[in-house]
């Protein structure tokens, strides 16, 4: 059987992906160092360690973003009533879902792709947008996942420090940003749990725009259910219009479905064809394409979630007011915490009394990140947090 080159890098996955506005064939990627792809692997395992010592039966898990209460009745009922469909591939799921977000968030069905989880959707972004001559920037400290691809890839990195109350320093990312091929811009941000208002983030693009052209600016919106702030909210609107903006959405946090894997991007048809062909076809299993249009449907669900956190909220963040120690504004599902001392002894010392926290962020040595659980989680973690912290 004879095979063409169009269908040698489509089937290797790179198909007509674009960086600058060229196609980009294997042979013009960049080159990866095998310390790139060791430092790479080293990541992957340091976090799946992590991960398995949080993961250890009774443990008070609210070290990594996660909703603790799961799904939603009608996310789990629509999963057992298509398990007989599993032996299908998801295509006909995967229109229904992305007609479902188009509805709601009042654009078209081209304005829309899907990804597995929100992490498909970051990596294929840097792909397509960043190169070794089109560099990477982000928050100091923000996700640490596109950053450390785009460093994977090639692409230089460049991460501007957050302010003193831990927001974005906004003029020093837009300096950082002349003639970048993409702006992670996590808003909330993770680990900060700080929000920037909508008309501000309007007024950096459109200042960013002015300035370097050519860059595109990813807003990563994955806590939006949380945020209470009245400043904030969405710029998907702009993202239809703006060829230079992409608004990044997961099912992850507010509808409980971290582990089902399930996150979409909207912006222009020609925006999210360039991030597509860096995308995985049937990247959603079918179970989780129909538990992702019952969450979006169940408005009830949502907004239990939504009072279920933030009572979660007032109470974790009362306690360490209560105790004397600074915070962000926790305009998300947790909060980063200056505890005085080194996270990263902190968190180990937690683990060992049964309550797994936020790893250490580099930039923010003595801040610990803590996830909203439930009530009582917090409760007994609270509890723990006090023995800690007062033994000095």
């Amino acid at each position: 059987m004879t095979v063409n080159r169009r269908d040698f890098l489509k089937s290797a996955g790179v198909g007509a992906a674009a960086i600058g506005g060229a196609s980009v064939g294997i042979l013009s990627l960049p080159i990866i160092s095998a310390r790139g792809r060791e430092a790479q692997a080293q990541i992957i395992a340091d976090r799946k360690a992590d991960r398995r010592l949080a993961a250890q039966p009774g443990m008070i898990r609210i070290d990594s973003n996660e909703n603790p209460v799961g799904p939603g009745k009608k996310a789990l009922d629509a999963i057992r009533g298509h398990l007989n469909e599993s032996n299908r591939y998801p295509v006909l799921s995967e229109d229904d879902l992305i007609a479902t977000i188009a509805k709601l968030q009042g654009v078209a069905a081209d304005n829309v792709i899907l990804g597995c989880g929100s992490g498909e959707l970051l990596r294929s972004a840097v792909q397509a947008f960043t190169s070794k001559d089109a560099a990477y920037i982000g928050a100091g400290p923000t996700f640490e996942s596109p950053g450390a691809f785009a460093k994977f890839t090639g692409a230089q990195v460049k991460d501007v420090q957050v302010n003193s109350s831990l927001g974005f320093d906004l003029d020093g990312m837009i300096a950082a940003s002349r003639g970048a091929g993409l702006v992670y811009f996590c808003n909330p941000n993770n680990p900060t749990a700080t929000v920037v208002s909508k008309s501000d983030t309007i007024a950096f693009v459109e200042k960013l725009n002015r300035l370097s052209p050519d860059t595109t600016v990813m807003v990563d919106e994955a806590y939006f259910e949380y945020v209470s702030d009245s400043g904030y909210g969405t710029v998907t609107p702009l993202a239809v219009q703006n060829p230079r903006v992409i608004v990044l959405r997961t099912f992850s946090k507010v509808f409980g479905m971290a582990g089902l894997r399930v996150g979409y991007a909207v912006g222009r048809p020609d925006v999210m064809a360039r991030m597509k062909a860096w995308t995985l076809g049937s990247n959603i299993s079918q179970l989780s394409l129909v538990a992702a249009v019952a969450a979006l449907e169940d408005k009830a669900n949502i907004a239990a979630e939504v009072k279920r956190n933030r009572e979660s909220r007032a109470f974790t963040m009362k306690f360490f007011k209560d105790a004397g120690y600074s915070m962000s504004a926790g305009d998300a599902n947790f909060v980063m915490v200056d505890i005085k001392r080194p996270a990263g002894p902190f968190k180990s010392a937690c683990l060992a009394k049964g309550v797994a926290v936020g790893r250490a962020f580099p930039s923010l040595p003595t801040h610990s990140r803590v996830t909203f659980g439930t009530l009582p989680e917090m409760q007994k973690a609270t509890a723990v947090f006090r023995e800690l912290l007062s033994a000095g």
